[in-house]
This record gives structure tokens, sequence and C-alpha cells, in this order.
């Protein structure tokens, strides 16, 4: 018969998985309340410390008789008093100074700013700016304009600009081309109208006289020249060369001439006047808007 093994050894006993782990587990719980009752007696002995030291430190700061003598207290220093503060405020400069040194060059140089196309120069708000390589480039622009001849002006003002332009590097015939070779010899009322009507939308232009830009009186000696008649590039001249008759008696091809002399156009009939008005406008046949005007013939037609 064999031997049963006793209750004190289990060498020969088979543990199954779960008892295994039942006994790992109670381990791990044992160890850690021992860790945890120490962790609680190291905080209790570090109190009592604390709470020694500062009895000491109180006693000291105040005189103590003993066996009937001062024992003087213990002096703090000025120094010792400030290190607190000192040592914040050594604190704070270096976190200052490595925050600089983080920055990148061009928060400190307007120059190597613009260089990097940034909008600003101040060191705070590409520090605090969470999109710092995003930042516009209109400041650079500008000063870059601001720095050249660049200015900015308006589509009206630039047009303007063109058209006198072109009206001085006019290389066309001129109203003296047309009065030494006339292409209409013969003073014709309907064809006057045609040439007139020919201008129609032509920029206006102060002391215009050819089809790159007209003014008023330049518009009117331009289209007599070609019919051989000189005529003066001003409406006092043209007015002078004239008889001025009654408004009812007008016919197409007589001058239309303003009472102040300020204007001029060419007669069309039924109240209309082909002129060139004024600048930004152009060449056009229009409503005699006044009745501030007198009527001037040449001398010509019937």
């Amino acid at each position: 018969m064999a031997n049963k093994p006793s209750g004190r050894r289990r060498a020969d006993v088979k543990i199954s998985f779960f008892e295994q782990f039942e006994l790992r587990s109670r381990s791990s719980v044992e160890d850690s309340a021992r860790a945890k009752e120490a962790r609680v007696a190291r905080r209790a002995e570090r109190r009592n410390t604390r709470a020694a030291e500062a009895v000491i430190i109180e006693a000291s700061s105040q005189p103590s008789v003993l066996s009937g003598s001062v024992i003087p207290a213990i002096k703090t220093s000025r120094s010792q008093k400030l290190r607190p503060i000192t040592n914040f405020a050594t604190m704070t400069v270096a976190a200052g100074m490595l925050a600089t040194a983080a920055l990148p060059a061009y928060a400190m140089s307007p120059d190597l700013a613009a260089m990097t196309r940034l909008a600003t120069t101040d060191a705070a708000q590409v520090a605090s700016n969470p999109d710092t390589q995003n930042l516009t480039v209109l400041a650079v622009n500008s000063e870059k304009y601001s720095r050249s001849t660049y200015k900015t002006i308006s589509a009206t003002e630039l047009e303007r600009q063109q058209i006198l332009a072109a009206a001085r590097s006019w290389d066309g015939p001129t109203a003296a081309d047309f009065l030494l070779n006339p292409p209409y010899p013969s003073y014709d009322t309907a064809k006057v109208m045609q040439v007139a009507n020919k201008y129609v939308g032509v920029p206006y232009v102060f002391g215009g006289e050819s089809p790159a830009g007209f003014d008023c009186s330049g518009y009117v000696a331009y289209v007599f020249a070609q019919f051989g008649i000189g005529l003066p590039h001003s409406v006092h001249g043209q007015a002078r060369l004239g008889k001025i008759i009654k408004p009812e008696d007008a016919l197409p091809g007589d001058l239309v001439v303003f009472n102040d002399l300020s204007h001029d156009g060419i007669y069309a009939g039924n109240g209309n006047f082909f002129h060139a008005p004024r600048p930004g406008d152009r060449v056009k046949l229009a409503t005699i808007f006044t009745s501030n005007v007198f009527y001037v013939r040449l001398g010509i037609g019937g």
C-alpha cells in the first residue's frame, strides 16, 4: 500500500492554473498593502520633521531664558529674507532670455522680416501667433512699393494718361496737312455732317487737335480743314471769322458758340450739334442744352 503524502509537504501535489493565479494575486495585494503602509509612514515622518523644524525656528526667533541667562534670538540677514524673491526674479529673467533666443531671427530685425515676407516685426506677436508661418505679405508689399516709384492710381486716371500719351504721339495728318491738300476741295453741307460724324467717340483732350484726342475748337478746326477752310484753334478766334446769324436762320454747318466763348461746336440742325464736350467725355452728337448760345456762319454755304 502506497504512502499518502502528508499535508505539510506539497512538492508532490499538482497546483492548478487558478490556484497559481490566486496565490500570485494574494501575494501582490499583500505587497501593495505593505508598500502603502511604508509610504504612509514616510509621509507621517516628514510631517513630524517639518513641524519640529517650525517649532525650532519659531523658538529661535524669540529670546529665551534658561538658568537665569538670556539666549539671543538667531537673526536672519536681509539677503536671506530676500532670497526667495531673488530666486523667482532670476528664474523669470532666465525664462525670458530662453524664449527670446528661441524666436526666429526675423522676429527681431525689420530687414530680415521683409526678406522673409512677413507682415509683422513684433516679437510678441510672432511668438503668440499659432500661424507664424502663414502671416500675410501685405505690409511687405506696401513697404516695397513705397521704396519704388509705384503709386496707386484709379482706372480713370490711367485711361486719361493713356489718351493723353496717344494724342501727343499722333503721327497722322494734321489740320495743317489738310489745308495744303484738302480731301474735299468744295464745301458741301452733307459732306461736312459726314466728316463731323466720323469722329464721334474720339476722347476729349484739352488742347487736342487730332483723331487721337480733341478739344472743342480743335475738333471744329480739324473738320473744316478737310474742306480747305482754315480756322484758329480757339473758340474766340473761330467766332470772329464769321457772321452772327439768328437762331432760326441757322443751318447745318454753322457754328454754335456759347455766349461766354467757353465752348463751340458744329450745328447739325433740329437743335442738335456735334461737339467735344469736356474732360472724361467724347465727341458726340447732342442736343444744344442751353439757350445761352449764338450762331456763326463762316461765309460759306447757304
